[in-house]
């Protein structure tokens, strides 16, 4: 599903610019328009099809909605364009303003009994609104919303649509969430599923998920829901933002991009209200970027761990090559006592010497290019901790995100030490992989790319060194002690001979 979301969320433009092409054509048909009831109407479906696109567009259209209806002597038009202004203040999270509006601005006595609907329906979305955002204004004296409900249900017929709504968010407060749910149900089957009204009905569907400590499900629906908003062009919302709130300690990346859209959509938008809910969130965005830090820092200290083996192991390979080497100078001076004799062990023992040089000069080259990879990490990862640490203090967390969801330090991090690692191996051992596979049968043989190893070849690489604890060998590779035990059983199954000494076997590759 977050699969198909990301799909939709690439082709925001594709559907940005149909909706634009429908405000276009409306706008034209009310530049067109002469007759003032009818630019009236046209003007105010204008500001439905704004609404949850452009709070500026939406307020603009009906405030001419007002002036028209002003001209007119017209108290029920005027009544019907202040109490969706009002709707559009308090979505927006002008909570003032809509309460100046809708309390001191309109007669509700003076009000037909279907704009008695309307405007009862907007009091009981302000007040649970401001009951949900209170902490983003000074506390306002208003009516309980039961108060709206009651009112309600003797003006709108028993279950339609919004009779169900306000029997659910009854049920709701009093703590029947099944029987809240079920109606939840029945107003989304009769839904259109690519309408606006489904993303707002799924959405209410995660919350009462959420209380009913479904989590999976409650994900599904806001999915469900962004995908909605995203194919109606909505710009205000909340659904993307708590995807990307949930995502977050999975899937970073994910995250970081989903919260950017979210956040342009709701500068886009241009209330106040998403902006404000939506740096709360930075917070959480602010410790998921230091829980990957930390694993960096993990990474760091384990290729620290196999630097320090390797160059122990090239010490001991060179001493071991400087004995073995000596033993065999000896042996040859004693059984070749002749001149001509004698002076071939010179020129065997000057040729010995060059070799020794060499050693030494692979030693040096392996630690070097060691220690040059770990203080290259090291300055890489002190440079941009301080970069985003500068963003963050300069308050420009939009640019902090778009540089972390195209960054994956972690990842790169790896896939270098990973080709250090193989370069190294490879140089100490040039027959690895072909000795490896004389201990495996011929369907268990594996065959990396020229210059890589696999997986399976780096753990035992790592034996070969006398690395033999799997949580050590997981460490420094970056894996689950469990993904290393299950490469090492899928190699000794399709070993040659006893598996049981099947690892003592790889530990004497190129003695």
């Amino acid at each position: 599903m977050l699969g198909d979301l990301d799909g939709y969320l690439r082709n925001r433009s594709v559907y940005d610019a149909r909706k634009m092409e429908q405000m276009e054509a409306l706008t034209k048909l009310a530049s067109s328009t002469e007759n003032p009831q009818m630019r009236f109407d046209v003007e105010m479906n204008i500001a439905r099809e704004y609404f949850a696109f452009s709070f500026d567009s939406t307020q603009a259209c009906l405030k001419r909605c007002q002036d028209i209806a002003q001209a007119l002597g017209d108290k029920e038009r005027l009544a019907s364009a202040s109490i969706l202004l009002g709707h559009l203040y308090a979505k927006a999270g002008s909570y003032m303003e809509a309460h100046d509006l809708l309390y001191n601005r309109i007669d509700s006595t003076a009000l037909s009994d279907a704009l008695k609907v309307d405007y009862y329906l907007t009091l009981y979305d302000f007040c649970r609104d401001l009951s949900g955002n209170s902490g983003m204004v000074e506390r306002l004296t208003i009516e309980d919303r039961d108060i709206y409900r009651q009112r309600l249900y003797k003006l709108i017929p028993r279950d339609s649509g919004n009779w169900r709504l306000l029997r659910m968010d009854e049920l709701l407060g009093q703590g029947r969430l099944e029987s809240a749910d079920s109606i939840c149900r029945v107003i989304i089957s009769t839904t259109d599923p690519e309408s606006h009204e489904f993303a707002i009905y799924a959405f209410e569907k995660s919350e009462i998920s959420e209380r009913m400590g479904r989590s999976a499900e409650r994900l599904e629906w806001l999915i469900r829901s962004a995908e909605c908003d995203a194919m109606n062009s909505v710009k205000d919302y909340a659904s993307l933002t708590m995807v990307a709130q949930i995502v977050l300690p999975v899937d970073v990346d994910r995250s970081f991009s989903y919260l950017r859209i979210a956040q342009e959509d709701a500068l886009f938008y241009n209330a106040k209200l998403r902006p404000w809910q939506i740096s709360r969130f930075l917070l959480e965005v602010e410790n998921a970027y230091s829980r990957r830090q930390q694993k960096q820092t993990r990474n760091v200290y384990a290729s620290t761990a196999l630097l320090a083996i390797l160059a122990i192991v090239l010490s001991i390979l060179t001493y071991l090559y400087l004995v073995r080497s000596r033993k065999l100078a000896r042996s040859r001076v004693a059984l070749e006592k002749s001149n001509t004799d004698l002076a071939l062990a010179n020129s065997s023992l000057e040729q010995m010497n060059r070799q020794i040089s060499k050693a030494d000069k692979v030693k040096e080259d392996y630690i070097l290019s060691f220690l040059e990879s770990l203080s290259g990490q090291i300055a890489t990862v002190r440079a941009e901790d301080n970069h985003f640490r500068n963003l963050l203090k300069q308050g420009k967390a939009d640019r902090l995100m778009k540089e972390l969801s195209i960054q994956s330090r972690s990842e790169k991090t790896r896939e270098e030490f990973y080709n250090t690692f193989d370069k190294t191996i490879l140089g100490l051992f040039p027959d690895f992989v072909e000795q490896f596979n004389a201990l495996l049968k011929e369907e268990g043989r594996v065959y990396p790319p020229k210059g890589r190893l696999t997986t399976e070849l780096r753990v035992f690489a790592l034996i070969r060194l006398g690395v033999d604890d799997s949580k050590k060998i997981a460490a420094m590779l970056d894996y689950s002690p469990s993904t290393i035990y299950n490469h090492k059983v899928t190699v000794k199954n399709n070993a040659l001979g006893n598996r049981d000494s099947f690892e003592q076997r790889v530990k004497q590759i190129g003695r």
